[in-house]
């Protein structure tokens, strides 16, 4: 997308002046590019850009991302062929690095930055006199909207009988003050349907004095509003009359006051919308109720007074699932043929639980074959099938708004939720790493904050799923549901935000920014290898299938990648293709061999997972160089069970590590730790040899660390039978700044526990697998002023 692409452009112009790559930047006009950078950037966060969708504006953004790929590819070539020719200059000995390249070189650089500088200025001059403002279409969604309102009685809610008599209970009792019942969730899972069944309850409307259900959408104007709650009321008041907002809305409140009304407002998608409209609604005392349905949960929360009027939507059980499928397909009156059963309940399960989903599949069954075989097909298809395609189709046309709704950073964070195989269990930490690589938040201090922040967000207007939430209460793993998951490939296939690379469907794969491999094994495939090796725009490869248990061939011919996720490949040996990819800023792939001294100094993430080998007794290999000290833009390094070896020079710092795991007792020396002065995330692991003598006195240098707040410390495949599993050393100073603390395996006395329990931060604490040994564990008061969880697993307390 062209937004995404922008910010990439202006963090490559950015990083020019301090690549370490090159030695001096030609005086290239890189501050009229960078304006007109940030230009474009404004531009494009224009409404007509963050929710329309008309040919005229999708045109636009197709030729501003031609415009500034075309740019920031001339930019990663000159700054390639830079370092090529140095290190070429160097290997024959003629000069030392770094150098200079030709002007003639530089010249066709500054030609095209010229060129961009010209081409951005006809653009933005001429599309803001020429594009609409209020294009959108909108009217998809609002005539759906009114199709549900117009046809509400005929709706029949499945699965959510508990849910209608809390809901009833809500409206009909409780506090005599007026009060808001909020409906949320995500779309299509049925929060218009519920809102409506309470609505038409009979005993519901004899409750209330008078009644009123309004749908909103995204594009409202408050007059219309009122003007449908008055129609409904009786009040010989209808979209004929002239009158204005600020007069609707006193006349509104006159004709409430002494009743107790029932108000639905149906799919608001602001909050500000609330607050505006919330003053027309006397609270009158008489026991009034407001219902408000949205996909936005800020907005449900924003709206209500307590949380137990808050009700967020659930997905559909299997036997739910079912119940609505059979019924769409065959009607309350006709049964299903028995030979059907079985593969209609897998056909069910496939739909995740979502209404809209089930509804929709159930109508495209209901046109096709009721045979045994084609239903099975239906049912055990992986992939495309007419089915699930058609009923995708019809869904994506509900879905778009939520896509469209979301701000311009967010839909890039959205669409690459789309890389990940269906049905993938997708860790928050990975993800936030790959959206801080790929250059979508901004690359300061905070910017994984800012990342967790847009994951938050993303969840919050529901597309996408928490999964499991952490100690601390943060999202730890997340997924995205298969309807959304369609969205995002077809969204990201029309701007060519990325591509799935399969065995059969590759056309257009040159012209792509980023290749994703579901199966490894397509490696092996020569024809799928050799329409890879054409795609030299890609900026990364990212290869999420399951865990490949052989090597494969790995096409790494990409000069400009930027992101290779090849964790799930094992190689045996170091890819050496690896080494030219000098722009290379994410790197995870599963070697057990020694890194190469020249691997590139612009990594920011660096993760090695080793293969479950043989090592000699009491063996550690070793296979950092020494020049990791050099990765100055270095944020995350994850290697396991490795050491990081002494930095070589006395002023070698890594200034902008903040989290290093996996890393060796051994390594957690005051030369080591107190050149890493922003490290927040320490992760140790120890490996024990039976004549272990030398003191444990890695956590002697933890002081060095002020800014640390998680430090996990591990002791791999420890001996329980042993009184104490490592000698104990003076466990004096924790960093008060400390917030998680993980320990295994260590064998300290409780009494040891007395330090620990002084941390003031300290909000998480796990204690696993003999961590501290002993039958008693003496706790005070005053202790553990900050504890939220507490975690002991295999310890032999008594209790």
């Amino acid at each position: 997308m062209a937004y995404a692409a922008v910010i990439s452009l202006r963090k490559t112009i950015e990083g020019l002046p301090y690549s370490p790559l090159i030695s001096s930047l030609p005086p290239f006009p890189t501050a009229s590019a960078y304006k007109e950078v940030k230009l474009l950037e404004q531009f494009l966060q224009r409404p007509v850009f963050t929710s329309g969708s008309s040919e005229r504006v999708n045109a636009l953004e197709w030729q501003i991302r031609e415009i500034v790929c075309r740019l920031e590819d001339v930019l990663e070539s000159y700054v390639l062929n830079q370092f090529l020719s140095q290190s070429e200059t160097i290997h024959r000995g003629r000069t030392s690095y770094p150098l200079t390249l030709s002007r003639d070189l530089a010249l066709e650089v500054k030609e095209e930055i010229d060129f961009f500088v010209q081409k951005v200025q006809v653009i933005v001059r001429a599309e803001l006199s020429n594009l609409s403002l209020t294009e959108d279409d909108d009217t998809v969604v609002s005539s759906r909207t009114a199709e549900v309102f117009l046809d509400r009685k005929k709706s029949k809610i499945i699965g959510f009988d508990n849910e209608l008599i809390n809901l009833k209970i809500l409206l009909t009792r409780d506090t005599r003050d007026l009060e808001v019942v909020s409906i949320f969730g995500m779309a299509g899972i049925g929060k218009t349907t519920l809102a409506n069944e309470v609505y038409i309850d009979p005993l519901v409307q004899q409750y209330f004095d008078c009644s009123a259900f309004v749908p909103i959408g995204q594009k409202y104007e408050v007059r219309k509003i009122l003007l449908g709650i008055l129609a409904q009321m009786d009040c010989g008041i209808d979209g004929t009359h002239a009158e204005s907002s600020e007069e609707l809305s006193k006349y509104l409140c006159r004709s409430l006051e002494d009743m107790r009304y029932l108000i639905v407002l149906d799919d608001i998608w602001n909050g500000k919308l609330w607050f505006e409209l919330k003053r027309f609604f006397p609270n009158n005392r008489k026991g009034s109720r407001i219902v408000l349905t949205t996909r936005l949960e800020m907005v449900a929360f924003y709206a209500t007074n307590s949380r137990k009027y808050l009700h967020r939507m659930r997905f559909l059980n299997e036997k739910e699932s079912w119940h609505l499928l059979r019924e769409t397909v065959f009607g309350k009156e006709h049964s299903c043929p028995p030979q059907l059963e079985k593969a209609g309940k897998k056909i069910a399960e496939k739909c995740e639980g979502l209404p809209l989903a089930i509804i929709e599949v159930g109508k495209q069954l209901s046109k096709a074959e009721r045979t045994p075989e084609y239903w099975n097909e239906v049912a055990l298809a992986e992939k495309e099938n007419p089915v699930f395609d058609c009923a995708n189709e019809e869904i994506s046309k509900v879905l778009y708004s939520s896509y469209k709704h979301l701000p311009q950073h967010l839909k890039a964070c959205f669409l690459y939720m789309g890389i990940f195989p269906h049905n993938c269990e997708i860790f928050a930490s990975k993800l936030i790493q790959l959206w801080c690589a790929e250059g979508f938040v901004e690359q300061n201090s905070p910017s994984k904050d800012f990342a967790r922040r847009c994951l938050e967000d993303l969840v919050f207007t529901n597309v996408v799923l928490a999964r499991q939430q952490g100690s601390r209460g943060k999202i730890k793993t997340c997924r995205v549901h298969f309807v959304f998951r369609y969205l995002c490939i077809k969204q990201a296939r029309k701007k060519k935000f990325f591509h799935v690379v399969d065995h059969y469907a590759n056309q257009g794969i040159e012209s792509q920014l980023r290749l994703c491999i579901h199966n490894n094994g397509l490696f092996g495939i020569k024809d799928v290898y050799k329409s890879m090796t054409s795609s030299s725009d890609a900026c990364s490869l990212l290869c999420v299938g399951p865990h490949h248990p052989y090597p494969v061939p790995v096409c790494l011919s990409f000069g400009v990648l930027k992101i290779l996720d090849a964790l799930t490949i094992r190689f045996y040996g170091f890819p050496i293709e690896v080494v030219k990819l000098v722009q290379l800023k994410y790197l995870a792939f599963t070697y057990n061999g020694k890194l190469p001294s020249s691997i590139s100094v612009s990594l920011q993430y660096l993760i090695v997972r080793q293969y479950l080998t043989i090592l000699p007794f009491g063996g550690r290999r070793l296979y950092l160089p020494t020049e990791i000290w050099t990765m100055q833009e270095l944020k995350h390094l994850q290697v396991m069970g490795s050491d990081l070896p002494n930095p070589s020079l006395e002023d070698a710092c890594l200034p902008n590590l903040s989290t290093l795991l996996g890393i060796s007792a051994h390594s957690c020396t005051k030369e080591v730790l107190g050149r890493i002065p922003n490290l927040t995330r320490l992760g140790i692991q120890i490996g024990l040899t039976l004549d272990v003598a030398e003191p444990l006195c890695c956590f002697d240098h933890l002081r060095y660390l002020r800014l640390l707040e998680s430090l996990k410390c591990i002791i791999l495949n420890p001996n329980p039978g042993l009184r104490v599993v490592v000698p104990t050393p003076p466990i004096t100073v924790f960093p008060s700044s400390l917030k998680k603390l993980t320990l295994s395996g260590l064998g300290f006395p409780w009494e040891y526990m007395n330090t620990i329990a002084k941390l003031r931060n300290l909000e998480v604490l796990k204690l696993r697998c003999h961590a501290f040994r002993g039958p008693v564990w003496n706790a005070y008061d005053c202790q553990f002023l900050q504890l939220k969880f507490l975690l002991l697993e295999d310890i032999d307390l008594e209790y």
